[in-house]
């Protein structure tokens, strides 16, 4: 028998068949292993058949079996799994060759493995040489196949579980680093968070600062203006202050004026009072005149008859009456003389009741500038207080804007640091985080490229298991056939004997 050998060998349609070899011994199960390209949906009406390399339809089949459909085919990966063909329905041996062929559903051929044949097996197919060196000298080992792939596929064994353990191993550091990250993520995102917080905070005492240096300007302006009222209503009072001494100057000469006209008013009444006392005893002469020439006239009409007695005393009495004619015209040239006084009297009283009015009326303009220099004067004691209010009160913002100003100057460098130490922090946290997913990545690659190679281990060792059992199996049929030759031999023997 030729020795056996394992290939792997992609096939039209994208399925592989893996591990087919050369030859198969009849009578014994054989097992097929295939994998599925990514993207194909295994069916349980899809098969595996056994056809000669020159049949051209698939009803040429020899013998067939039905598809696996494996449980835990995922999407995007290649599909793995095996089918046996019991020895039953096995072609006989010969020197026919024959391939494995899958069919799907709508009878397409997706895959065919390379041809092999089925022929019974050779003593010294099972046989292998091996070369050791022991001491400096090469030994030729001639051991049976059999033991050669048990060792293998023990070593494959072993290898398995080696990194079935590196596996498990790698799954508790991808979890313990995938917590790390969420730890991480976290803290990052409490982190975050906090910053959002300073951030408010210095965006709310930014506010607050802008509204007090508002406020501070305002009031400086407000200052200003008060300020330059003060100015103005200070201007005004001494404009005031200078008129209500002019027009006290002017009610002082009114005064002397009123009071040398009081003087000359009693001086011209005195004289008045003396020429009334003139003119009443002028009038109470003429009275007495007028009531003696009356009773003159009476006496002289009494007295007619008696003209000539009395001519003398007639004479006299006219004498008397002209002398008091002249006294009366005197009187009435006194009384003349008076008119001009009166006139001149009346003038003074005219006079004085204009000065008096005129002082009056400098009197109510004298209480009226008071009243508005009083007002001016409450006025500017008002402003005053107002503007020492708002020197106090702005001396107060000014501390209180000093004391926010230098409390939020704290603030700011201690937000300052405590962004710059979170960022320090983040940017730590980051370049952790970075490390750690480049490691999981790594990790993932790593795990996935140990996953692949487990998984091709892992379907090497079972062909190699397959292969080491049926070789087995052929070695069991080569012993038999060894015994039958053996008591051939020995049938022989006898019979020459």
């Amino acid at each position: 028998m030729e020795e056996s050998s394992v290939s792997r060998a992609p096939s039209r349609g994208g399925v592989s068949f893996l591990n087919v070899a050369r030859t198969y011994i009849p009578n014994t199960k054989v097992e097929c292993h295939y994998t599925l390209p990514p993207g194909t949906v295994p069916s349980a009406s899809d098969w595996i058949g056994i056809f000669k390399v020159e049949a051209a339809c698939v009803r040429d089949y020899h013998t067939f079996v039905w598809s696996s459909v494996p449980e835990s085919a995922t999407d995007g990966s290649p599909v793995h799994a095996s089918v046996q063909f019991q020895a039953s329905y096995l072609p006989k041996p010969g020197a026919q060759l024959y391939q494995f062929r899958y069919v799907n559903r709508q009878g397409r051929v997706c895959g065919q493995s390379p041809p092999f044949q089925f022929r019974e097996p050779r003593p010294m197919d099972e046989l292998v040489t091996l070369e050791e060196t022991d001491g400096g000298s090469d030994i030729l080992l001639v051991v049976p196949k059999a033991t050669v792939l048990q060792n293998q596929l023990d070593e494959s064994q072993q290898e398995r579980n080696d990194l079935m353990q590196l596996k498990l191993q790698l799954e508790g550091q991808v979890t313990e680093l995938r917590s790390r990250v969420q730890e991480l993520e976290t803290a990052l995102a409490t982190a975050r968070q906090e910053h959002a917080e300073l951030k408010e905070q210095y965006k709310g005492l930014s506010r607050s600062h802008a509204e007090l240096t508002e406020e501070r300007d305002i009031l400086s302006r407000q200052q200003g203006d008060h300020v330059a009222h003060i100015l103005e209503l200070e201007d005004d009072i001494q404009i005031i202050s200078e008129k209500v001494l002019t027009k006290e100057v002017e009610l002082d000469r009114v005064r002397d004026t009123v009071k040398a006209l009081t003087r000359e008013q009693e001086k011209l009444l005195g004289q008045l009072k003396e020429v009334q006392a003139d003119k009443e005893q002028s009038e109470a002469e003429l009275q007495i005149a007028q009531q003696e020439n009356r009773r003159l006239n009476l006496e002289l009409q009494e007295a007619k008859g008696r003209q000539e007695e009395q001519g003398v005393q007639t004479q006299r009495l006219k004498d008397k009456l002209v002398q008091m004619k002249d006294t009366l015209s005197q009187a009435q040239q006194r009384v003349a003389e008076l008119e001009p006084l009166k006139e001149q009297l009346r003038g003074a009283q005219e006079l004085a009741a204009s000065s008096q009015q005129k002082a009056t009326l400098l009197g109510e303009e004298l209480a009226s500038a008071a009243g508005a220099r009083d007002r001016t004067i409450a006025e500017l004691h008002r402003s005053r207080l107002e503007v020492a209010g708002v020197n106090g009160r702005l001396a107060e913002l000014s501390l209180h804007l000093k004391e926010e100003k230098s409390q939020w100057s704290k603030e700011r460098a201690g937000m300052l640091q405590s962004v710059e130490a979170e960022k320090d922090k983040i940017l730590k946290l980051s370049a952790e985080i970075l490390r750690l997913e480049k490691a999981v990545q790594e990790e993932r690659t790593q795990n996935q490229v140990l996953k692949t190679e487990l998984a091709q281990e892992k379907d090497a060792s079972l062909v190699q298991l397959s292969e080491s059992k049926r070789e087995l199996t052929e070695l069991r049929s080569a012993l038999r056939v060894l015994q039958k030759e053996k008591e051939q031999l020995h049938e022989e023997k006898q019979g020459l004997h």
